[in-house]
């Protein structure tokens, strides 16, 4: 078996940071990230944001920035593509042309991907401020947690909802920024929470799935789980789905009972997506798995990287963008074939 070296990369890098008690300046190491509007796959690999066409696999454009992206891209509805950079700056693309339309500076990295939502654009950045921005890229409001943000926000009509290295979970009034609530928890948020009929799921970095009254930050249920947590879930069919650094995957209820749970091969950083067969889960051994929604694995695929959280769906193709390597991105079928495979040229 593959030695894991990204969980003790991990581990030591949040220990650090807890004991410390300081974030800024810290960083994961970069891997990509990928989303697609069904047409076109947009990837932050290195140094470059790459638009490829998904029906001819051709790269379409690309803009280099000054320092790594961390986190997939994310769109407007207006056009354009906001990606955040380690060199403090949060990008706004042309969609079609890849041309800058403006930037944002911060004090500290760009790792979370931001959230838009209502005309504003919520953008997390590791110098403990969550950043709220028209669609031009003027600052409406800032809001100072207590530590570094590094996984991405979500929202409802009127509140933003957001976790920080220093085990707080943060509820701030979506209009003006102002506090709502804030509940400390037992370790680190580092991804994305899942929010449904007024209540928040959440992983934890020290090995716990939570849930929180949305509306209080209320604690009402928490799980022990077998190791560290990096992303949130996914929720699908009243079913949460998640992974953990042993390499476990489990699907629990919303109600907090665990419906089952399977070992896999390496530590699961990514949160899964939902395909024709129930769910795609990739591993930083290598390994993209489809499972089906009660635990059976269907398939296995190989890749040549670490996948971390690096998948996207569009239609019937499964897209994944593994660290390292020449291949930026695989397509995938629904039977796990690969279809096809994007080399960057070079420039």
């Amino acid at each position: 078996m593959k030695t894991k070296l990204f969980p003790l990369f991990a581990v030591l890098l949040l220990t650090g940071l807890f004991l410390s008690g300081c974030a800024t300046g810290m960083v994961p190491s970069s891997w990509p990230g990928v989303m697609t509007d069904g047409e076109v796959a947009y990837l932050a690999a290195g140094s470059h944001i790459y638009a490829v066409n998904l029906e001819t696999h051709a790269e379409l454009w690309r803009f280099e920035i000054k320092a790594h992206a961390f986190a997939a891209p994310v769109l407007t509805d207006d056009g354009q593509l906001i990606v955040g950079g380690y060199d403090h700056l949060l990008y706004s693309l042309d969609r079609e042309t890849g041309q800058e339309n403006w930037t944002f500076e911060a004090r500290d990295r760009w790792i979370g991907s931001p959230l838009v939502k209502g005309g504003t654009i919520y953008a997390p950045n590791a110098d403990y401020f969550l950043y709220a921005l028209d669609l031009d890229g003027n600052l409406k409001w800032k809001f100072e947690a207590d530590q570094s943000i590094w996984g991405s926000p979500v929202a409802d009509d009127q509140t933003v909802y957001f976790g920080t290295l220093g085990r707080w979970m943060f509820a701030v009034s979506a209009e003006t920024g102002q506090e709502v609530w804030k509940t400390k928890l037992d370790g680190a948020i580092l991804g994305r929470p899942v929010l449904s009929d007024g209540v928040l799921y959440i992983g934890l970095f020290d090995g716990a799935f939570v849930a929180l009254d949305a509306r209080t930050g209320a604690i009402l249920w928490q799980k022990p789980i077998d190791s560290w947590i990096w992303s949130g879930p996914l929720l699908l069919q009243d079913t949460l789905f998640f992974g953990d650094g042993s390499g476990k995957f489990y699907a629990y209820s919303k109600e907090g009972e665990l419906l089952w749970s399977k070992p896999l091969n390496g530590a699961i950083v990514g949160a899964p997506v939902a395909v024709p067969a129930g769910l795609a889960i990739g591993t930083e051994a290598g390994n993209l798995y489809f499972i089906s929604l009660d635990g059976e694995i269907v398939r296995s695929v190989v890749v040549s990287g670490a996948v971390y959280d690096s998948l996207a769906v569009a239609g019937n193709l499964l897209l994944v963008s593994p660290d390292k390597g020449e291949t930026l991105l695989y397509a995938f079928d629904d039977n796990g074939a690969q279809v096809w495979t994007f080399i960057p040229s070079k420039r």
